[in-house]
């Protein structure tokens, strides 16, 4: 059996792999979301029902400062 002949590129050891750290999720801003139109004109609405007659563009108001985040 003939002896194998070693060349350069093989006679070289790979670097040994790095071992995978996991990743820490990265700090994100806190998103602010806004009321849709369907859940304000919902909220208004059962204000107006627990209310009674009154003014419409105040329960719409009203509903959208209880449905928006602080």
């Amino acid at each position: 059996m003939p002896a194998r002949k070693t060349t350069a590129a093989a006679a070289t050891t790979a670097a040994p792999r790095r071992r995978a750290t996991p990743r820490r999720p990265r700090a994100t801003q806190p998103t602010v979301t806004t009321p849709t139109h369907a859940a304000i004109s919902e909220r208004a609405y059962f204000i107006h029902l627990a209310e009674g007659d009154g003014d419409p563009l105040g329960h719409w108001l009203r509903a959208e400062r209880e449905l928006t985040p602080a």
